[in-house]
């Protein structure tokens, strides 16, 4: 077959029809990621609109352009848009559209998977932006500390929009992460070993594995905040056994690793660009990695230095004061391995180059603010001041923002295979970073000055004025900067001078293909042997092979290789075009709905409607297979790695129930109150439980195909375990409502209950489709391995939840 018809025919099998109707079922990583870019910079408009009306109101003192109230909810919503709905989407987008270019493959692991989470994304944004026409925006700001969000201080329901948009936005936000890091394991080019991986794939890669375990503290933080506000219960009602501070730690545990969730992508698109404009390959290229990975791994144990004004005891302000400290090492070796790549290099000066050397000043402007903020002392006097705004701008505009618009400079050609004009490049640069520094600098003065934050007017004569007027300015000129390089997007879609492939001579496997890229990526999966598989030299002894690898072009196929090595494992079919994933956001976004006005039959009907969804998803279709690889010994495949990754967010999200239990536990005066439960029943029910997992586990012993009967008998143990739960709840001496003891109790074994149901929803969908078409024998095997290994994990949860909850009490009573 000719290279021309290899061609053809991949286009065929992979492009999608240009009617809208069959783009709303797209898989393309190329459209999604198109979507996600999209979606974000409109946030990225709302939010901006929103800081500048703040600024109008606080350039002079007495202003009154605006109310408290309406102040108090531009606020809320400036900070939640830009922390949630732009920062993290907006790399979500540039790595969805990029990463099986750069990393050599047809598209992402999971594509239903990869547009479900866009999806749920548009239906955060909506979900929350429902909330402007009511006039119940959220108003007490993006970090909603608690007793101010509570029902008694402000029983409108703009909390409740608040805390059900960031529980929907958490679940986009993880099946995107599951999908990014099996990708990065499975979907690597043949030869692309872990050394070879471009360095702007593990800025993302580390991201995802912190979003899989830093979302889930979010996630239980509003649900626990939901709960006590519209359900009746009291973890954070500190009368009846709660504690406010529960927030924060949730919250914090959480918006630590947050900030470099949204950062280190941005710092791997400088690792990229940089170097292409330095004409030299990174410098420290492994060092970099590692720092990528030890500022990752160190921002989970640094939440508690934004506490240090709470009366936290002195040993503990310490540790977390040393750890804030301990993170800039990392951080500094990027920052140096950037500087050195400059000076060694020979840079040729384009603006997605000047917008790097943006980010590098602020950079090191946020980081230094931010090393001064994690002493404790200092932070005693500067916490509450604007001093932390000026910090945090620095953080999340400068070396997010930067980043972010230089990214959209360098990879614009790939895009739409055009160029924005250099002069224009250089104006919105100079605009953007001259009104940034203008604009937020000053207000580390003003905070040293006394200005709290958080407040909509000021009295005169304070020696504020000047500088407000001055940060006001500078924003202003900073969104002019912002809005030329959206205005030259526009133009230079349709009339920018064509690009070619490479523009920018670069390195990595995005560049060797047209701009922009065809629909199935590769004609040829490429054999990379090398980091810069462009810049390879003539006298090297291996080189990267382009277009001599596999076609795969007798169906809609993927390549799949080992996790460290790339060794080819076989050809994985991949899904068509589907639109479940848009119909099933649209149930969920039902069921929050619901939730939001306590429309309880309609909850119900939305949940069962989100079950017919799922099932459909996941009905076999004669002649699909979307699992399967060609050679037998693959024994951790895609939807096993999927698997173990949700497992994995699960855990920590039990890990947050429990932490919430022995934090209540240890710091209620009346806890417990009540007699602690019985342990028979229980205990029987433990017995059950760990049989059904005993069942499973011989049913399917040796790689068996799954057997109906054994199923059928792992759902009635299973089935047996929720009745007699049920009946437990019947025979307690409290409720949920009764105090935080009851609301935690019912909490932890009724979420470990919906686990157990989800789990007899999955074994029910094998009873149903084992051995319904001839090609599904290896599919059925897999699907069984993956719903046991759930099962399993929910039996091991059980016996933690039965030691901590019935046994533990009579232990220590």
């Amino acid at each position: 077959m000719t290279a021309t018809s290899k061609e053809e025919r991949l286009t065929e099998l992979w492009a999608t029809p240009h009617t809208w109707y069959d783009r709303l079922g797209s898989v393309d990583h190329k459209i999604i990621g198109m979507r996600y870019l999209v979606t974000a910079l409109i946030f990225l408009v709302l939010g901006g609109i929103e800081a500048l009306v703040m600024r109008i109101q606080l350039s002079h003192a007495d202003a009154g352009v605006v109310s408290a109230e309406a102040y108090a909810q531009l606020f809320t919503m400036h900070g939640l848009t830009m922390m949630f709905l732009f920062a993290l989407p907006v790399l979500s987008g540039f790595s969805n559209y990029l990463w099986p270019l750069l990393l050599g493959a047809r598209d992402m692991a999971l594509p239903r998977i990869n547009a479900l989470s866009y999806w749920l994304f548009v239906a955060a944004g909506v979900l929350l932006y429902s909330s402007v026409p009511f006039g119940l925006a959220p108003n007490a700001g993006w970090f909603n500390y608690v007793p101010l969000a509570s029902g008694t201080f402000l029983p409108r329901s703009g909390i409740d929009f608040y805390a059900l948009s960031l529980i929907l936005l958490g679940i986009s936000t993880t099946v995107g992460a599951v999908n990014f890091v099996v990708t990065f394991v499975r979907m690597r080019a043949p030869g692309m070993t872990l050394d070879r991986v471009p360095v702007v794939i593990w800025g993302t890669l580390t991201a995802s594995v912190a979003v899989l375990f830093a979302i889930p503290a979010l996630t239980l933080d509003c649900l626990l905040l939901y709960a006590d506000r519209q359900l009746g219960t009291h973890f954070l009602d500190v009368g009846l056994g709660g504690d406010p501070m529960l927030w924060q730690q949730l919250f914090w545990i959480f918006g630590h690793p947050w900030v470099y969730i949204v950062v280190l992508p941005s710092m791997g698109m400088a690792s990229q660009i940089i170097p292409t404009f330095c004409r030299r390959p990174l410098v420290a290229y492994r060092a970099v990695v590692g720092a990528t990975i030890a500022v990752c791994a160190i921002g989970f144990i640094v939440w508690a230095h934004h506490m240090f004004a709470t009366g936290l005891p002195n040993q503990v302000m310490a540790f977390f004061s040393a750890a804030s400290l301990l993170i800039t090492i990392p951080s500094a070796v990027s920052v140096f391995a950037w500087v050195a790549t400059i000076w060694l290099g020979r840079p040729v000066v384009r603006t997605p180059f000047l917008f790097m050397l943006g980010f590098l000043f602020t950079f090191m402007i946020g980081g230094v603010s931010g090393v001064m903020t994690g002493s404790a002392p200092f932070d005693w006097q500067l916490t509450q001041t604007y001093f932390v705004v000026g910090h945090l701008h620095y953080v999340l505009i400068g070396i997010n923002l930067f980043p972010v618009v230089g990214g959209l400079y360098y990879w614009f050609p790939k895009f739409t295979g055009r160029l924005m004009r250099e002069r224009i490049g250089w104006l919105s640069f100079w605009m953007m970073f001259i009104g940034f520094n203008v604009g937020f600098f000053p207000m580390h003065i003003v905070g040293m000055l006394g200005m709290p934050r958080r407040i909509y007017t000021y009295l005169p004569g304070q020696g504020w004025d000047g500088w407000n007027l001055l940060i006001t300015v500078g924003s202003f000129l900073f969104a002019v900067g912002l809005l030329v390089t959206f205005a030259e997007m526009f133009r230079a879609r349709r009339h920018g001078a064509v690009a070619g492939a490479n523009p920018w001579q670069a390195s990595t496997l995005e560049w060797s293909v047209s701009s922009p890229p065809p629909a199935h990526n590769f004609t040829s999966i490429p054999q990379v042997a090398s980091r810069d598989p462009l810049w390879e030299h003539a006298d090297e002894p291996v080189h990267t092979r382009l277009h001599e690898g596999p076609a795969l072009d007798e169906g809609h196929q993927a390549m799949s290789t080992t996790a460290r090595s790339a060794e080819v494992i076989g050809a994985v079919s991949m899904p068509e075009r589907s639109r479940m994933p848009l119909y099933l956001s649209v149930a969920v976004l039902g069921i929050f709905e619901a939730l939001l006005w306590r429309q309880w039959l309609l909850v119900l009907i939305m949940l069962i409607a989100t079950v017919i969804a799922v099932g459909a998803w996941l009905w076999p279709r004669v002649g699909a297979d979307h699992d399967t690889s060609p050679l037998p010994d693959d024994r951790h495949p895609i939807g096993q790695w999927a698997m173990s990754l949700t497992i994995a967010t699960e855990a920590a999200l039990f890990a947050g129930l429990f932490f919430t239990w022995f934090y209540l536990k240890h710091h209620s005066a009346i806890w417990p109150v009540h007699t602690p439960p019985e342990l028979l029943m229980p205990g029987i029910n433990t017995v059950i439980l760990l049989a059904s997992s005993a069942v499973l586990h011989w049913g399917h012993r040796g790689g068996a195909q799954p057997r109906r009967g054994v199923i059928t008998l792992t759902m009635l143990l299973g089935l047996v375990f929720l009745a007699l739960q049920v009946r437990e709840y019947g025979r307690l001496s409290f409720l949920p409502t009764t105090d935080a003891y009851g609301s935690s109790f019912y909490t932890i074994t009724g979420i470990h209950g919906a686990h157990v149901l989800v789990g007899l929803l999955l074994l029910g969908y094998l009873v149903l489709t084992t051995g319904r078409t001839p090609r599904r024998a290896v599919t059925d095997r897999r699907w069984l391995s993956n719903v046991s290994l759930y099962w399993h994990f929910v039996d091991v949860i059980w016996l933690l939840v039965f030691g901590v909850l019935y046994v533990l009490p009579h232990l220590t009573s």
